[in-house]
């Protein structure tokens, strides 16, 4: 059910910053990543399913595991925000047009949203003994 929750209300808050984004900001509509709400959708599930894979294994062999969790989840979100600054560069601008400093914000904000949610889904953040373990 944790699981569940993390992907549902992740997609729901990365779809709300999508939205707040393209209608408050000047996002270029030819910006691929933010042009629909499509890649939003996949790449939020694709990461909620890959860390309630990660936190199911973790749970199964660390004796903490909700901070043991939180910690490979800080990694990883830190190493996926290079990828997003990459977009500004040069080389990306044929590959993805677009990419300004406003819209690659907005995707480094939604990876934090994202993690923010299911970290927080996954492990709760309450006391010892208060974590989504269903």
């Amino acid at each position: 059910m944790a699981a569940l929750k993390g992907l549902t209300g992740s997609i729901i808050a990365t779809l709300v910053v999508r939205w707040v984004a393209v209608t408050m900001l000047d996002i270029p509509p030819e910006f691929l990543p933010l042009a629909t709400p499509g890649p939003t959708i996949f790449f939020t599930a694709v990461g909620a399913i890959g860390a309630a894979g990660v936190f199911a294994i973790v749970r199964r062999r660390a004796q903490r595991p909700e901070s043991v969790f939180r910690r490979i989840a800080s990694v990883v979100l830190l190493l996926s925000l290079p990828p997003d600054l990459w977009l500004l560069s040069d080389g990306a601008a044929g590959a993805i047009p677009g990419g300004t400093p406003a819209a690659v914000g907005v995707l480094m904000l939604m990876h934090i949203v994202a993690a923010v949610v299911i970290v927080w889904a996954l492990t709760g953040w309450g006391p010892k003994g208060t974590s989504s373990r269903s």
